[in-house]
C-alpha cells in the first residue's frame, strides 16, 4: 500500500483514500470525497485527479466486487458538484431512484442571466436548490453584500426562476440528516424516477 507523509503523518494518498472509501462505505458516503479529489484543491494547493488516474489505481488492490463498487462511483462522481452538501444530496437522490439532474444549469430569462441552479431536471422543469451556510456566511460568496442582503438577492433570484413557469425546490443539511426527508421533498416537487429506492 503506498503511504505519504502529510503534516508528519503516514497516511494513504488521496487517490487510494477515496478508493478504499468507494470499496467498503456506500456509495451515499463514497461520492462525497471521489467529487472533491476530482476539483483543484486550492487551498491545498493539491490540483484535480481525473477518473482515468483513479481508475488506474484500481487494479491488484481490491477484489473483483470491490473494484466493480468503486468503478460504479468513479463513473457517477462529477466534479460540478460544487460542496459536501451538493455532492451528498446528488447521490441521496441516485439512492432514491431519482433521474440525474443537469448540475450548474444556467438559466436566462428576458432580462438576461439569472444563474446557475445547483440541480436541474429539463423534463420537469424544476430546479433543485442545496442550501449551505456558506452561501450567506463566507466572503468569497457575500462578495460585499450583508448576510441579509445575500438572502434577500437569493430570493429575488428565485422569483425570477420562478416567473419563466419553471419551480424550484430547496433543502437544507438537516433535510440531508433526515432519513427520507429530501426523498419526500424532491417527490413531492414532482421530480421523475428511474427505479424504485436502490438498497445502497
Amino acid at each position: 500500500m503506498k503511504v505519504i507523509r502529510r503534516d508528519g503523518l503516514l497516511v494513504t494518498s488521496r487517490a487510494r483514500t477515496v478508493l478504499d472509501l468507494a470499496a467498503f462505505t456506500p456509495i451515499a458516503k463514497a461520492i462525497v470525497p471521489l467529487d472533491h479529489v476530482l476539483r483543484p484543491d486550492s487551498s491545498k494547493q493539491l490540483p484535480a485527479l481525473s477518473k482515468e488516474q483513479l481508475l488506474a489505481e484500481i487494479e491488484g488492490n481490491y477484489t473483483a466486487a470491490a473494484a466493480r463498487r468503486i468503478a460504479l462511483a468513479i463513473d457517477f462522481a462529477d466534479p460540478l458538484s460544487a460542496s459536501a452538501g451538493e455532492s451528498y444530496s446528488r447521490a441521496l437522490m441516485y439512492v432514491a431512484g431519482f433521474e440525474a439532474p443537469a448540475l450548474q444549469h444556467e438559466i436566462r430569462d428576458g432580462a438576461g442571466l439569472i444563474g446557475y441552479s445547483d440541480y436541474y431536471w429539463d423534463g420537469a422543469r424544476v430546479a433543485g436548490e442545496f442550501d449551505g451556510v456558506e452561501k450567506y456566511m463566507k466572503p468569497e460568496h457575500l462578495k460585499g453584500r450583508t448576510p441579509s442582503q445575500a438572502a434577500v438577492d437569493e430570493k429575488y433570484r428565485e422569483d425570477r426562476i420562478r416567473a419563466t413557469g419553471r419551480s424550484v425546490v430547496r433543502w437544507v443539511w438537516p433535510d440531508l440528516m433526515t432519513p427520507g426527508r429530501l426523498e419526500r421533498k424532491l417527490a413531492a416537487a414532482g421530480l421523475p424516477r428511474r427505479r424504485a429506492r436502490s438498497a445502497q
